[in-house]
């Protein structure tokens, strides 16, 4: 693992340290967390909010201390990467739960979407209250969409303020809207538990709408996108209490942080892995993330604790303890596919470990002059690597060599960076059974190793 999502209550367990084992973890993140990236986003910034004292302040300088500014947005239909203090980002953010921006909103600026975005929410929360919602009015309602607002714009700003006090102020109408969609659509209560089979087995619900048909139907009746991740994601975090599937406890459950919680999740989707204290939050996270195969591993502080020690040995391994794990996989050669092209076979073999802490898949690429070992991060294509990653692997890697009597020199940011803008970074290290290519592809952001072999490598056929 090389990048790390803390939730703000692992943060405060961190910082308070009234546990043995939480002081032992801070000192073991403080003092190795060059090795790996740790972020937070406004999620944390809004479970902030919360604290009415200014212990907030200094719990922000503590975050700071471990995620060095790292902050994660959602711009551009993507997740992004910032640098800016917690506390710098916490001066500039709003509360989730405050609509007074509507006051002075200009409305004739609108885009289309949000315009059928607002005109659907308000006639079906309009119907809803007047109890005129169809059972089936997923499947069969006639979305709205028009050329202008079908509600003057102070009906529209009252109507948000009225939802905004049922959802943030008022503690149970939640709990009853949720207690009527479970007894409706969802009276089995089935749920989502290790596999994803509750995803079809809703299907056979009343409704008759898979899980993925429901966020569907949703998005296309409130005229939302479903291009934009963040929102399919937002519903489908929501969708999962309110239909029962993941559900907090009928104690617990508060909508204002429900909602933290998704963000939370949505942004610990971005890491090699998130760690939680609310078991709620890691059970929805679990359960998303397989549905839309994020690789991103879910863990408990308990989990984090035995895992982050073996990330942080796995990081002293000698080069020879890294290549006897990729020729052990290499050898042991089992194969999940094969493709042909340009002269060139690609074979893609299952992997046992993680190379240098860092790579899992391994691909062996061979055509009648070569024979080349690839290994690569399985992560999301469309998602930028960030310069420190690299950095944070590439002095990993320069490491175990020089252990050997290597001088390769260290990530230099004055030199490599403007490589790296130019699309035009590699490392090379000659060594004498091997060269060795560190790279960043230039169509994608997958940071890759690249072994050509000198010699060839008995291989097990079987």
């Amino acid at each position: 693992m090389v990048t790390i999502y803390l939730d703000k209550q692992v943060f405060s367990h961190l910082f308070n340290a009234k546990e043995e084992k939480y002081s032992l973890l801070r000192e073991k993140i403080l003092s190795h967390k060059d090795e790996f990236i740790f972020f937070y986003s406004n999620a944390h910034l809004f479970d902030l909010q919360d604290d009415k004292t200014d212990i907030k302040y200094t719990e922000m300088e503590f975050m700071q201390s471990i995620v060095s500014g790292y902050h994660l947005i959602y711009e551009n239909h993507k997740q992004e990467v910032i640098k800016q203090s917690p506390r710098n980002a916490f001066e500039t953010i709003g509360k989730i739960e405050d609509f007074s921006w509507l006051e002075n909103f200009d409305f004739s600026q609108i885009t289309e979407e949000q315009r059928n975005v607002i005109n659907n929410i308000v006639d079906i929360s309009i119907k809803d209250l007047k109890g005129e919602l169809d059972f089936d009015w997923l499947k069969k309602r006639a979305p709205i969409s028009v050329d202008e607002l079908q509600m003057d714009i102070s009906t529209f700003t009252s109507l948000m303020k009225f939802v905004s006090h049922y959802f943030y102020e008022n503690k149970e109408s939640y709990k009853i809207m949720r207690d009527n969609t479970i007894a409706r659509y969802n009276p089995t209560s089935i749920k989502a538990e290790g596999e994803n089979v509750f995803n079809e087995q809703l299907a056979s619900s009343p409704l008759g709408l898979s899980f993925l048909d429901i966020i569907q139907a949703s998005l296309t009746q409130t005229g939302l996108s479903y291009t934009d991740f963040a929102t399919v994601y937002y519903m489908s975090y929501i969708l999962l209490d309110l239909f029962g599937v993941n559900k907090e406890t009928r104690k617990k459950v508060k909508f204002r942080n429900m909602q933290v919680d998704c963000y939370h999740s949505f942004f610990g989707s971005y890491c090699d892995c998130m760690v939680s204290d609310d078991e709620g939050m890691r059970l929805k996270s679990k359960t998303l993330y397989k549905l839309f195969n994020f690789n991103t591993k879910v863990y408990s502080i308990d989990e984090f604790i035995e895992k982050f020690d073996e990330a942080i040995n796995n990081n002293k391994k000698s080069a020879r303890e890294y290549f006897d794990e990729v020729l052990s996989d290499y050898i042991t050669r089992q194969v999940t596919r094969v493709e042909t092209k340009s002269g060139q076979s690609l074979t893609y073999l299952s992997t046992s470990y993680k190379y240098f802490g860092y790579f899992n898949c391994m691909i062996e690429r061979k055509s009648k002059d070569e024979t080349v070992i690839i290994l690569h991060k399985n992560n999301d294509l469309k998602q930028p690597i960030l310069a420190k990653e690299l950095e944070i692997i590439t002095n990993r890697i320069v490491r175990v060599f020089n252990d050997m009597g290597a001088t390769f020199t260290l990530f230099d940011e004055a030199v490599e960076i403007p490589l790296l803008k130019a699309d035009n970074w590699n490392r090379f290290l000659t060594l004498n059974d091997t060269d060795v290519c560190l790279t960043r592809f230039k169509d994608t952001p997958m940071l890759c190793l690249w072994i050509k072999l000198k010699q060839p490598i008995l291989q097990n056929k079987n």
